[in-house]
């Protein structure tokens, strides 16, 4: 405290109250001891201020020091940058973070704009394919298990007429074509087609021999038939019954005719003779079906197949029956199948119609069930016109796209996308005058196809090698798809051509 402000107190206590000197002086002396212990006090908590903030001040000083010495420049700056990464790292999380929020809302928004959309299309393409289009109304699957039922009973009683001769033997029918296979192109009495298998009789051997005329088109064989040797080894020559050595004795014995008599021309097995000798057949046993009650079978005229038509008073249909030899256990056969107006009665050619139904059975089993395969085939099938390109062209270029593109692909919703595919694999092969057959040299097959190692092996013969040779059949082919689309667009917009 200040020694003036001490006076002014000390006159105004004397001005006051007037004492005696000797008291004054001891009021005096009180009263500055009281002063001075007050500025003591006053001093001493300065001093402890003064005293924590100089510790204060060495303590941060202390820290400032320890960090200075602890941490060299190059440790502080990593330490900095890790900082600014930690928050750089964090930063873009959390703008990640927002931005999967986002999308995952709109993601799900999209899906279920797709589910509506999927679902207005797949109506819509359900509308256009079982609605809008016309198609053939015949149970194909019934008519199938008829006619195999039909051919077998003629097939039971036509061995057991024959046990006793030395006609081919007929083997089990096998169910071929269009209608095996799922589909048909008519629209009126479906064709179904059955292949018998010919076996040589007792006796008897079948050789295959290749045709080699270059000229004429596809694969083809003739069946050369030999009377076999069934004389023991040491006994060859001798006098013993054998088909090869004494087939006039055995021929009185048995009172039957060789096949080499009957159905043969210049030892080679005939065509024509066989389909007559077997629609012959069919006709005297006809009674003896338990279908002749409610059946009325008609024999149709053709050369290299027997053909026939049963109706009743609500429906009709047709079965072919065509012949053939097994080449080798195989799934290919030599047939008696038509192939041009100047094909010789003894000329067999070869077919891979068994082949290509096991194909399409196997992807019947492999596609999924709404698969639209057989209903892109059969519309194109039905709208194309028979006299520019074969129907077997518009079905191995089905074939191939099958075995090539994923069988999830087929469903219904994807039916106009492979119609499209379809018909553009159509124009190309056109246009390069070129299409490849699906099963010869097809080492890609299923494995229950078997095939001939030559078959295996062979170069795939190109389907329209005709449209090279004849620029004019090119240009028609060419005009024909042209018409084929157009057909098949006013099938899709008014549900018929």
């Amino acid at each position: 405290m200040a020694p003036w402000v001490l006076w002014l107190l000390f006159l105004l206590s004397v001005v006051q109250y007037p004492q005696p000197i000797d008291d004054v002086l001891d009021e005096v002396m009180r009263l500055r001891m009281e002063l001075q212990v007050k500025f003591q006090e006053q001093e001493r908590i300065q001093l402890e201020r003064e005293v924590k903030q100089l510790v204060l001040m060495q303590s941060g000083t202390s820290w400032r020091d320890l960090l200075r010495s602890a941490l060299q420049p190059w440790q502080v700056w990593a330490f900095a940058g890790l900082l600014v990464l930690l928050l750089a790292v964090w930063f873009m999380w959390r703008k990640r973070s927002c931005e999967a929020e986002i999308s995952g809302e709109e993601k799900k928004e999209k899906e279920k704009e797709e589910e509506e959309e999927d679902e207005t299309w797949a109506y819509d393409l359900r509308w256009l394919l079982d609605e809008r289009i016309q198609w053939p109304v015949q149970d194909l699957q019934t008519g199938c298990n008829r006619t195999m039922a039909l051919i077998d009973n003629f097939l039971t009683v036509l061995r057991r007429a024959l046990s006793r001769t030395f006609y081919p033997v007929l083997q089990q029918a096998i169910g071929i074509g269009s209608a095996f296979e799922g589909w048909t192109a008519r629209e009126e009495e479906v064709v179904y087609q059955v292949l018998v298998a010919l076996t040589p009789p007792l006796g008897h051997l079948f050789h295959l021999e290749r045709d080699t005329d270059q000229q004429k088109p596809g694969r083809n064989f003739r069946v050369r038939v030999e009377l076999e040797c069934r004389c023991p080894t040491e006994y060859q020559g001798m006098n013993m019954l054998c088909f090869q050595h004494h087939p006039d004795v055995i021929r009185r014995m048995t009172q039957q005719p060789n096949l080499l008599d009957t159905l043969c021309t210049d030892s080679y097995l005939d065509v024509k003779k066989t389909v007559h000798w077997f629609c012959t057949l069919v006709g005297a046993s006809w009674q003896r079906l338990p279908q002749s009650r409610s059946w009325h079978l008609v024999l149709l005229p053709s050369k290299r197949s027997c053909n026939l038509r049963l109706t009743n008073s609500q429906e009709s249909f047709q079965v072919k029956v065509l012949f053939g030899v097994r080449r080798l256990a195989s799934d290919i056969f030599i047939s008696s199948r038509y192939r041009g107006p100047r094909t010789p009665s003894t000329m067999w050619p070869e077919s891979y119609a068994v082949a290509e139904t096991k194909f399409f059975r196997h992807m019947a089993r492999e596609a999924p069930q709404d698969s639209s395969h057989l209903k892109c085939l059969q519309l194109l099938a039905r709208v194309l016109a028979h006299k520019d390109f074969s129907i077997h062209s518009i079905k191995t270029i089905v074939m191939r796209l099958l075995h090539t593109v994923p069988v999830s692909q087929w469903q219904r919703r994807h039916f106009l996308l492979q119609l499209s595919d379809a018909l553009e694999q159509l124009r190309v092969s056109l246009e390069e005058k070129h299409l490849e057959h699906f099963i010869v040299g097809n080492q890609k097959l299923p494995e229950e196809i078997r095939l001939p190692p030559d078959v295996l092996r062979a170069r795939p013969p190109n389907l329209f090698h005709g449209l090279a040779q004849d620029p004019t059949a090119h240009s028609q082919a060419m005009q024909a798809y042209l018409d084929l689309r157009q057909r098949l667009a006013r099938v899709l917009a008014y549900g018929h051509c």
